[in-house]
């Protein structure tokens, strides 16, 4: 009987044992898992907006056919400013030749050359160039930080007797190169052909030539 007294004992303790084993087992927590998405940082590439380029069409659409942004800003500056000296009409178009650019002080780049501004009305199929003239001298520009020039004042060659003077002061060991493209008309007006061109192409203009008092037409290349 002690016997089995003692069995019963051994085999209670045992199992209170086993009991306790258990219970331990199921107490002990796991390691967290490491979370690594709410820990991630996702960075989310921003880029910045591309700088809006003035593409060919813009260029086209003042009768610039080049690719030059200090040579785009001397036509804008023709039309937007020069223009105003004039009464209004259906379109300006510049024609400009460029016979000096320094632009080592990138807030005051020098654009030296022989520019022009030509305005038209439009009948029927032709514009009739009704004003304009040639207004040489040299532009101050600003180089803007996205690659744009922005001009700041304007020198003009001087009119009647001071005009020789004035080239000479204005263009310095450039004046020569200034004198032959300014004489050289038709070198001019084959810029001007260009210039009516693209302007009649990229404003879907419904004209296909332009006309000088007392001339006959030009066809556009169209």
């Amino acid at each position: 009987m002690k016997k089995l007294l003692r069995i019963s004992i051994i085999l209670m303790i045992a199992a209170l044992a086993l009991t306790s084993c258990g219970s331990g087992s199921s107490e002990e927590s796991a390691e967290p898992e490491e979370n690594t998405a709410a820990e991630e940082t996702t960075t989310e590439e921003t880029t910045e907006p591309a700088q809006e380029e003035t593409d060919g069409l813009e260029y086209n659409k003042i009768g610039y056919v080049g690719t030059d942004a200090a040579e785009f800003a001397t036509y804008k500056y023709l039309v937007d400013e020069i223009g105003k000296n004039y009464e209004a009409a259906d379109a300006s178009i510049p024609v400009v030749t460029i016979v000096d650019k320094d632009e080592s002080n990138p807030d005051d780049v020098l654009v030296k050359g022989d520019f022009w501004l030509y305005n038209y009305k439009i009948e029927g199929d032709t514009l009739k160039c009704v004003s304009g003239g040639a207004h040489p001298g040299c532009m101050h520009m600003k180089k803007n930080d996205d690659g744009t020039y922005t001009v700041t004042s304007f020198d003009p060659v001087a009119d009647g007797s001071d005009y020789d003077a004035s080239a000479k002061e204005i263009f310095g060991d450039k004046y020569e190169d200034f004198s032959k493209v300014s004489s050289d008309a038709d070198a001019r007006e084959a810029k001007r052909l260009e210039a009516v061109t693209a302007y009649v192409n990229a404003n879907e203009v419904p004209c296909t030539k332009y006309q000088d008092e007392g001339w006959d037409p030009v066809d556009l290349h169209l």
